[in-house]
């Protein structure tokens, strides 16, 4: 599983980072820092048919995505 510290990055760079990592991996958690950044992240990987699972610590959000084709 890889894990991608995205906080600091504005929109759109997770979500491009996320989509870029999941051309190669099967499992990834995507670190943010912003509640636009979770919710486009977890909006596009649901649209693209991933199980997403999302927790939340403070300020930080951590988004567990895993390809189940």
């Amino acid at each position: 599983m890889k894990t991608i510290d995205a906080c600091g990055i504005s929109c759109p760079g997770p979500l491009l980072m996320l989509k870029d990592a999941l051309n190669s991996e099967k499992e990834i958690t995507l670190l943010v820092d912003s509640k636009n950044a979770l919710e486009n992240c977890e909006s596009y990987a649901r649209k693209e048919g991933f199980s997403v699972e999302t927790t939340s610590s403070q300020d930080r959000y951590s988004i567990h995505v895993i390809k189940t084709n």
